[in-house]
């Protein structure tokens, strides 16, 4: 088992990721074949995927991977680490190009990645929550992070200006994905719904709502996304022009 000396480190914490040794294979239990860390996460991912964090527990996780709970202890020191970890793996997930991204504008590159890291998140969204309990600080996140701020600095951003947009934009993104959202299967039926129900409203009380109600209906999760996203970009574009100018 891991040494105790760190157990009131929360994980997941800057005082915790500081502390984390170099990941290597590391053996099993005796009469077990060894289990490498990649594939503790990467089942461990998969697993929370389908019962969510909270039922998720290092027996079930054990019993996946066909081994036992002390293997699992000669990695992490509990569940909470694991999790840590599955988060951080999930945003190494993101689909980004670095080259096609360096050739286009940075608004048209934000929105792009920002777009990738949506799409990534709405394929694990029993994720969301373990990503809004902590800043993202493993190797994964860092390197994403580094990308963004890279890539505003190279455009014309104040360190303090690119810092603010980053978290704005990293805020937004996962923001969005939290919110609960019908199926793909689903959403014509509650589109439909939707304006069925906004259309018989009392019109002397909800004339606009009753007069949009296929508008407000009609549009897609992707749409609400990347018309929000654009006018964030667009609110960025101004501030550095006053940036530049001032």
């Amino acid at each position: 088992m891991l040494d105790k000396a760190n157990e009131d480190v929360v994980p997941g914490s800057p005082a915790w990721w500081m502390q984390q040794p170099a990941r290597g294979e590391r053996a099993g239990g005796r009469g077990r074949p060894p289990v490498s860390f990649e594939k503790i996460i990467a089942t461990a991912l998969e697993a929370v995927d389908e019962v969510g964090p909270q039922a998720f527990n290092m027996r079930m996780l054990a019993e996946r991977l066909k081994s036992g709970t002390a293997t699992l202890y000669r990695h992490v020191a509990s569940k909470d680490e694991i999790l840590v970890h599955v988060v951080d793996r999930v945003l190494g997930e993101v689909e980004i190009d670095p080259l096609r991204l360096a050739k286009l504008p940075w608004q048209k590159a934000c929105v792009a990645g920002a777009t990738a890291s949506f799409k990534m998140l709405s394929a694990h969204p029993k994720i969301i929550p373990l990503l809004v309990a902590h800043i993202p600080l493993g190797a994964n996140g860092l390197q994403s992070r580094e990308r963004w701020l890279s890539l505003l600095v190279a455009n014309g951003f104040s360190p303090e200006l690119a810092a603010r947009a980053y978290v704005t934009m990293a805020n937004y993104v996962v923001g969005f994905a939290a919110q609960q959202h019908p199926r793909d299967t689903e959403v014509s039926a509650h589109a439909s719904d939707l304006k069925r129900f906004f259309s018989a409203l009392d019109k002397s009380q909800f004339p606009h709502t009753v007069k949009l109600a296929g508008q407000l209906a009609g549009i897609s999760i992707q749409q609400q996304f990347i018309f929000g996203l654009e006018l964030i970009i667009a609110g960025l574009d101004l501030l550095r022009g006053k940036q530049a100018s001032a």
